[in-house]
């Protein structure tokens, strides 16, 4: 058996003629797959070797979310097989990092052709393939320039799983009271430049070098920024729950969300979890 392969397809017809000519090529292919929702499933029960995105999909994310996911988070290489021929869609796919972009004309593949990209991009990735996933941080136990005088023995970095991370924030646990006195509302003091403090469930405190941003793209897809200052983890079993969809209770404490990062929590929150309206 050949590689295993993801189609998120939501035109049936489409899917089942491509599942075929694939499987007849060694291939073993996920079952029918509509929305970034059950992908998402689809690579939690079984992580594909490569996936066919169409960006037109079921539900509201596109293939175009699920690419970035897919880049950023998941690290799995993936083709988009759509009909959507506009330079606005390809070069917005650009930023998402596919391995091609292949143009359905009138709803049909050239399948001998796809057949060829994708063994051109299995060959190409094998050896990323085999490299380990990480699943930790690498924080030091204080700012750097108050560790050049530990001693040989002394430790000053750890490996902090990401589970473990509640809040990766720009505040410290220390109010500003002229600040929070001014606006009315708590406000704590920030970290030095350029760190980040990294908070676990059990309240450990650690730091990281760099920018929210820059932090931000290198973690898991269930962290999400919330607002100007921190980064919240809401995997399933440790999020409690929305309040009033402005706040976030995760593990008892509750977080404020900022209007500015409401959609892209949204969009974390479609692809993590089932709701029913």
């Amino acid at each position: 058996m050949k590689a295993h392969i993801l189609i998120v397809e939501d035109e049936a017809i489409l899917y089942e003629k491509l599942r075929k000519k694939l499987v007849k090529e060694n291939y073993s292919v996920s079952d029918y797959t509509p929305s970034v929702k059950e992908a998402i499933a689809s690579i939690n029960h079984k992580r594909p070797d490569i996936v066919l995105l169409d960006i037109n999909l079921q539900g509201e994310l596109t293939g175009l979310d699920l690419g970035k996911m897919l880049s950023e988070e998941y690290k799995i290489p993936f083709i988009y097989v759509t009909e959507r021929e506009d330079n606005e869609t390809f070069y917005e796919g650009l930023h998402t990092n596919h391995e091609d972009f292949v143009v359905k004309v009138n709803r049909k593949i050239d399948v001998e052709g796809l057949i060829r990209k994708i063994q051109t991009v299995l060959h190409r990735n094998k050896a990323k393939a085999n490299k380990p996933i990480k699943d930790a941080l690498l924080v030091y136990v204080d700012y750097i320039y108050n560790l050049t005088d530990l001693g040989n023995v002394d430790v000053s970095q750890i490996p902090l799983k990401f589970e473990d991370v509640a809040v990766i924030t720009r505040n410290t646990t220390e109010r500003d009271e002229d600040q929070s006195k001014q606006k009315g509302k708590e406000i704590y003091k920030k970290v030095d430049t350029n760190y980040a403090l990294v908070v676990t469930w059990d309240d450990q405190k650690f730091y990281i070098r760099g920018n929210l941003a820059s932090i931000l793209n290198t973690l898991p897809h269930y962290f999400v920024r919330i607002s100007e200052h921190s980064i919240v983890n809401i995997k399933d079993g440790i999020l409690n729950g929305r309040i009033n969809g402005k706040r976030l209770k995760i593990r008892d404490k509750v977080y404020q969300i900022s209007e500015r990062y409401k959609p892209e929590l949204e969009k974390r929150f479609e692809s993590l979890y089932q709701e029913y309206k």
